[in-house]
């Protein structure tokens, strides 16, 4: 099943999010505009507003103009985010096309990036919610952490397991976490809702960028739009890889962490998915994804049974799961 026939049944808040998002994009300024229009063009999977939509369904049925803002506001900080981590990372391509510093360079990329993270300040200020505030700053200030850790930690090869969980869960995970937490916000739902639905985002996120581990080593440059084992190449630490070198025999896994550390080319790189597989980090990471996404599932038994439920269930199991 592919994601828009999941999604079928919020089409209408889908189509009325796109016009939103480019309206509140405006400008007046012909730069601003023009990099905003080749961000809307080679958009992403808009998951995060996604999340927003079915969340705020799930919890009740909050006016279409709040839900709306909500999502909103995710995309927002998603891609100004996005902007910057590809300044940060000297990344030259986003979902198979030129990043936006790639062709407009880095002052105008932290700029485009400051324009969007205001967008999203005055969207929050609409809402007139100091929960929403709460939330978008500390997700905020864990982005900000889990970027910080991750250069803190760059190369370090025998990294706990511990500390890749609390990178990829401030990285990664708490931007799904607000989105789940925002949509049950926007229909003015209980705080132990509002928690629920943050532990719900957060074990979805960690099991999503799992997966993206995963899809490094195994997935298809067509499908996945970056060549396989880029992660290897840019001596990131992935979950497949940590298991296999503490798995591996010490001289083995010095050797494997020698050769990524020298650029490792294609050849190469096939080795070093090869000791991954052997060592059994593949089969490691999808049984801690899948694990994490059957906890996430279960905390839904909650709530009674719905079209945005059964949606929101498809909507995980197929991003937890998938090709690109």
């Amino acid at each position: 099943m592919q994601l828009k026939e999941i999604i079928a049944p919020i089409r209408e808040d889908l189509s009325a999010f796109e016009k939103e998002f480019r309206a509140l994009l405006k400008s007046d300024i012909f730069l601003i505009d023009k990099v905003v229009s080749y961000l809307v063009t080679h958009r992403g999977k808009r998951l995060r507003p996604i999340m927003v939509l079915l969340t705020s369904r799930l919890n009740g049925n909050p006016p279409t103009p709040v839900r709306l803002s909500a999502a909103a506001i995710m995309e927002l900080l998603h891609t100004a985010t996005l902007v910057h981590d590809d300044v940060v990372d000297d990344s030259y391509r986003r979902r198979g096309f030129p990043s936006i510093n790639s062709i407009w360079k880095n002052k105008i990329s932290v700029l485009i990036g400051d324009y969007l993270f205001s967008k999203a300040l005055r969207s929050m200020l609409e809402m007139r919610d100091f929960k929403v505030f709460d939330i978008i700053s500390r997700t905020a200030e864990r982005m900000s952490q889990g970027e910080l850790l991750q250069m803190e930690r760059s190369k370090d090869f025998w990294m706990e397991e511990e500390v890749y969980y609390r990178l990829v869960s401030d990285k990664t995970a708490s931007l799904i976490a607000a989105s789940c937490q925002l949509g049950a916000v926007a229909a003015n739902a209980s705080d132990d809702d509002i928690e629920t639905m943050g532990e719900f985002g957060e074990k979805v996120g960690i099991a999503f960028q799992i997966r993206d581990d995963l899809l490094d080593l195994l997935g298809h440059e067509k499908n996945t739009g970056k060549p396989i084992g880029n992660d290897i190449r840019e001596n990131k630490i992935t979950l497949p890889l940590l298991h296999a070198l503490k798995q591996a025999e010490k001289r083995e896994a010095k050797h494997i962490i020698r050769m990524m550390k020298r650029k490792p080319g294609r050849k190469e790189i096939e080795y070093i998915v090869d000791f991954v597989v052997k060592n059994g980090g593949v089969a490691y990471a999808t049984e801690q994804a899948e694990r994490l996404t059957s906890e996430a599932l279960q905390s839904l038994c909650k709530y009674p049974d719905s079209t945005y439920k059964d949606v929101l269930i498809k909507l995980v199991r197929f991003i937890t799961t998938r090709e690109h």
